[in-house]
């Protein structure tokens, strides 16, 4: 009966380690679940960051241009009303124009 009583205290040590083992294994894998939503979490938060940062880049840009194209626009315009007031002759000069060119065209004298 020894032998039985042995072998039984021998099978009860090997499953007894078995059941440790498995609870070992159970462990690791929840620490390895912790880790990784860890991980994802801190990924998350990152990439929101960077798409914030982007965000926040590109509106810059934006300002950055409008002011460049307002300042571009307030240019034309200015370059607009200086040629308007630079082209237009007046009404003396207009009429002695009119005069030679009826002049010309009719055979006359100015």
């Amino acid at each position: 009966m020894t032998d039985q009583r042995a072998d039984g205290r021998a099978v009860d040590a090997a499953f007894n380690r078995v059941l440790g083992a498995e609870a070992e294994a159970r462990q690791a894998v929840a620490a390895c679940r912790d880790a990784a939503d860890a991980r994802i979490t801190a990924a998350e938060r990152e990439a929101r960051a960077i798409a914030e940062r982007a965000e926040r880049r590109i509106r810059a840009a934006h300002r950055i241009a409008d002011r460049g194209i307002q300042r571009g626009l307030d240019a034309l315009a200015a370059d607009a009303a200086a040629d308007e007031t630079a082209t237009e002759p007046d009404a003396a000069t207009v009429d002695a124009l009119a005069a030679t060119l009826a002049a010309e065209l009719t055979g006359g004298q100015p």
